[in-house]
């Protein structure tokens, strides 16, 4: 183990280098922009370390917000010994927003951070997945790996054109997979929250303002169905908890309602009134019976639901050889292993459900606070250790076979 830890010090410039490569090319999705640029740069960063590595173009159609820009996913493939262990991450990065004081896309290195969108989130993971496996190699070792780097994370989706098509494809191989996603050094993911994202309309009848009694105020029934579930269904949410830390720290079951729209004028009663909604639940909630507590208040009035996207929760074991693997790694930088789930989805759902491989966790050296943030950035401490922890999880799934 020390000359694999002794392997990743030695290449530290490499690691710092190439995820400054990576946040310089500016993947934002939506709509995703300069995808074919940074798949072209990437591949020809595994070709330069033997890779056999082939791109896949999922059809356009499985990004509605993608303004028909093409979705390539990257493969790589080394072969060698033990079991073959997939690692995982997305190239696609959030839109910048304001109040950054730094090059969004400047990858700049400053007092021990490194700065840019995605420099946490996740390109950080890219860079530290390959580099990972350079120290194996560099060690001794020959590790049977696969790398892939995929569009579309960032816009969710029941599909998507990154993880989900390729395990629609048949395209994801590999006895264990890894997700190199922000739960920092110490964050060992075995699963995160399920979700529905939605809107539910209302249904009153129109009158003139000045006489309410002809009509059917839609956004006053709207008033009352949220105050109902404010009433009878937060109460029972607050009560379920998960056992594993989340990030961020949220072990409870949410329903947050984020936008409404009701209304003509002042002078007409509303005839219709529209809120969308965020439902987040816990391992151990269903789908059908979170939709079923959120319609029951509207039963008797008229009303249409509309499903933007679904995912139930994910939870793999702890008894897993990758997350046995994991925590021995975290234990041999000197931490604590913190089993987390994320309180967002994430691509470990495809892996899961979709895929059946549940021999599967997200580790990643970003932080998860510092995602999605103006200055995004991260340590060179997290990004040198987070290296380390993936390439020692590895060496213990090797030494295990």
């Amino acid at each position: 183990m020390k000359a694999i830890l002794a392997a990743v010090d030695e290449l530290q410039d490499e690691l710092i280098t190439l995820l400054q490569r990576l946040i310089r090319i500016p993947t934002v999705n939506p709509p995703g922009e300069a995808y074919e640029e940074f798949v072209a740069d990437l591949r020809a960063v595994l070709d330069g370390y033997g890779y056999a590595t082939e791109v896949h173009h999922a059809p356009t159609e499985l990004a509605p917000l993608g303004q028909g820009l093409p979705r390539p996913n990257l493969i790589g493939k080394l072969a060698g010994d033990g079991p073959l262990v997939h690692l995982n991450g997305h190239y696609d990065v959030v839109p910048v927003g304001n109040d950054w004081t730094r090059d969004p896309f400047g990858g700049e290195l400053h007092d021990g951070h490194i700065y840019g969108r995605g420099s946490a989130d996740m390109k950080s993971g890219l860079a530290a997945q390959i580099i990972a496996v350079e120290a194996l190699r560099r060690a001794g070792l020959n590790p049977n790996v696969h790398q892939s780097a995929v569009p579309d994370e960032e816009t969710v989706g029941v599909r998507n054109a990154g993880m989900g098509w390729l395990v629609e494809q048949g395209l994801l191989e590999g006895d264990a997979v890894i997700i190199t996603e922000p739960f920092g050094p110490d964050g060992v993911g075995i699963g995160h929250k399920g979700a529905i994202w939605g809107e539910i309309t209302i249904f009153g009848k129109q009158a003139h303002g000045s006489a309410p009694q002809l009509g059917v105020n839609a956004v006053e029934l709207m008033a009352r169905y949220l105050a109902t579930l404010d009433r009878e269904l937060r109460p029972q949410l607050e009560t379920r908890i998960t056992d594993y830390g989340v990030t961020p720290d949220n072990q409870r079951s949410t329903l947050s309602f984020d936008t409404i729209r009701g209304g003509h004028a002042t002078n007409i009663v509303p005839d219709r009134c529209t809120v969308t909604f965020n439902r987040r639940l816990i391992p151990g909630e269903d789908l059908d019976e979170a939709r079923r507590e959120l319609l029951a208040p509207l039963d008797g009035i008229k009303h249409d639901y509309h499903e933007l996207y679904s995912t139930q929760p994910t939870l793999v074991s702890e008894d897993e050889p990758v997350v046995q693997a994991a925590k021995r790694a975290v234990k041999t930088l000197g931490l604590q292993p913190r089993i987390l789930i994320s309180a967002g989805s994430d691509d470990q759902r495809f892996v899961v459900h979709n895929a059946g491989i549940t021999n599967s966790l997200v580790y990643g050296p970003g932080q998860t606070g510092l995602s999605h943030i103006a200055d995004e950035h991260i340590t060179v401490q997290d990004l040198i250790l987070g290296t380390k922890g993936l390439a020692l999880t590895i060496a213990n799934l090797m030494e295990a076979t």
